[in-house]
């Protein structure tokens, strides 16, 4: 500190659970991770996507999908970027912060509230993609598929209850259709209700879902 080296940023090229430990515990400034995880595993859910629909997820602006670098801060770190938290490894021993408990999947709760109800072809891909989803990253979905209402306003109005119970039941993220201004409402509602619940959006309400922030 003397020779002014209290002023040097300390950082890192790649990151471990060492490097993990450091950056909760605010002893590292900066790590470039190369998301070497990503690597592999986003290119099975791409080639699984593929295999079983045929499709392709939207390539975004310049066609290529990036995994990485990605550059943390202790502003934007957190415990999922450990390495630690997808190994099932009693043995090590880190030091990290006592609330840094990984999250395994079989505890996270994911809700879904769409207008598409049953009798609508449409969305039985849907509703089947999302719950072989679930089954294959092992989370508990909530979603369900409502039947047709008596109008299209009955819909929504149920639509919105479903949001706010989910939300209110402490769901970790939710997904939503948003075709009309009640689900907006409710999704507002929700926001302030739980902050912490991630929020996205499909299907409809694409102008909507910029003005609440969505993912």
């Amino acid at each position: 500190e003397t020779s002014g080296c209290n002023q040097v940023k300390l950082g890192s090229f790649g990151i471990n659970p060492n490097i993990g430990s450091l950056m909760a515990n605010e002893k590292m400034d900066f790590v470039i991770d190369q998301n070497h995880l990503l690597h592999s595993s986003t290119a099975v859910q791409f080639a699984t996507l593929y295999v079983t629909t045929g499709l392709v997820i939207t390539p975004p602006q310049g066609g290529v999908y990036l995994s990485g670098p990605t550059f943390i801060t202790k502003d934007n770190f957190t415990k999922e970027m450990l390495s630690i938290c997808n190994k099932e490894d009693t043995n090590r021993t880190i030091d990290l912060p006592p609330d840094y408990g990984c999250i395994h999947s079989n505890k996270i709760s994911i809700g879904g509230v769409v207008h598409g109800t049953t009798g609508d072809k449409f969305w039985d891909a849907v509703f089947s993609a999302a719950n072989q989803s679930a089954i294959d990253m092992g989370i508990d979905l909530k979603f369900d598929r409502f039947e047709p209402q008596e109008s299209i306003k009955a819909l929504y109005k149920r639509m919105s209850s479903k949001i706010l119970s989910l939300c209110d039941t402490g769901v970790d993220g939710l997904f939503v259709t948003i075709p009309d201004d009640v689900i907006v409402e409710a999704v507002m509602k929700c926001q302030e209700l739980n902050p912490n619940v991630q929020i996205l959006s499909i299907n409809a309400g694409y102008e909507e879902s910029k003005k609440l922030n969505l993912i």
